[in-house]
This record gives C-alpha cells, sequence and structure tokens, in this order.
C-alpha cells in the first residue's frame, strides 16, 4: 500500500489529493480523493481497479458513492461505512483499507507541509542553503517546535515531554504550531 498527497493552497477552496494504491500479485486498486482543506471534506472519490481476484470485484465500486460531501476523519469513515455498506457483501475490504490509509495518514502528511510552508527556511530542516542554520541546531529546533503543540506533545516516544529543550525551543517559539495552523485552515485563513 501507498499513499501520496498533492496539496493545492492557491486554489478556491484550498484542496488536496490524495491517491491510496494497493498493488499486490492479486489487486491494483487505486483510491483518488479531493478534500477541501477548509471543510475537511470529500469533494470528489474515483476508484480504479486494474487487477482484483475476481471478476466480480469491481461491483463494489458503486457502492462507494457516497464519499463525495462527507467528512474526511477516521471516526466519520467508520460510521459512513456502517451507514452506507451495512452488509458486507456491499463493499470491498480493500476498498475500505485504501480508505483508512488514505485517512489516517493525512493530517500527518499535512502537518508536514504546512510546517514546509509555516517555518522560516533557514530553521527548516528540509532546506539545505547557505543561509540555513546548521543541521542540527535546525533539527532540535524543529523538533521542539513540534513538541510545543497541544496536540503533538506526548502523542507518541519521540513528542515525550521527556524530549523538550527549551533553549532549542527559543528558536522558533514564535511560529505558530500544527493545531493553530490546522485551524486556521478550517476557519478558511
Amino acid at each position: 500500500m501507498s499513499v501520496s498527497f498533492w496539496w493545492f493552497f492557491d486554489s478556491l477552496p484550498q484542496k488536496a489529493v490524495v491517491e491510496s494504491k494497493i498493488y499486490d500479485r492479486y489487486h491494483d486498486i487505486s483510491l483518488l480523493l479531493e478534500i477541501d482543506l477548509s471543510k475537511q471534506t470529500i469533494i470528489e472519490s474515483e476508484i480504479e481497479e486494474r487487477r482484483t481476484p475476481f471478476s466480480s470485484c469491481p461491483g463494489a465500486i458503486t457502492n462507494y458513492d457516497f464519499l463525495n460531501g462527507k467528512k474526511f476523519n477516521r471516526p466519520a469513515l467508520e460510521i459512513m461505512l456502517r451507514e452506507h455498506i451495512p452488509l458486507s457483501k456491499n463493499g470491498c475490504i480493500r476498498i475500505d483499507q485504501l480508505l483508512f490509509y488514505a485517512v489516517d495518514n493525512f493530517i500527518s502528511a499535512l502537518g508536514y507541509e504546512l510546517k514546509s510552508r509555516q517555518l522560516p527556511k533557514e530553521w527548516n530542516e528540509e532546506y539545505h542553503s547557505q543561509e540555513s542554520k546548521p543541521f542540527a541546531e535546525r533539527s532540535a529546533a524543529v523538533h521542539q517546535w513540534w513538541i510545543k503543540d497541544r496536540v503533538m506533545k506526548n502523542s507518541c516516544f519521540t513528542m515525550s515531554a521527556d524530549f523538550e529543550n527549551l533553549e532549542a525551543r527559543e528558536k522558533l517559539n514564535t511560529s505558530l504550531s500544527i493545531t493553530p495552523l490546522l485551524l486556521g485552515l478550517r476557519k478558511g485563513k
């Protein structure tokens, strides 16, 4: 399985395109989703099954037409699938997996994209130029930028408060953290 993201912050509404794929010896299936970033809803969806184990498999695709206009988050998708495809005989476990894989990776990918747009280039560890601060210093500052966020702090081992370093945090203290950036998208900013 793989998932790819394309960001269109200059369009109205601001959008993302998400492609979730499964490719193995039995399957070659793609799920393409267009997401409204401010509303976090699915604008449009498309499923393509190029290879499936059985010729009847593509019959499940039309049962996913309900996705358009729906919220793009894990709890909402789980509820929608139960409501719209109440019997497993109507859906496809692989399409469900592609949906969950896409949504589970979406916020993290969006967070990294917003980070790359928010942080000053000389501090962003993704950019390398003569103006950049030394990599170790940039990396430490960015780590602290993530940890300072109320949602990210203590969300995993690496984001544990045990790794807080106030000196390194000072470098990016004035930069907005992820939660306000995500909320700003929802408010259309």
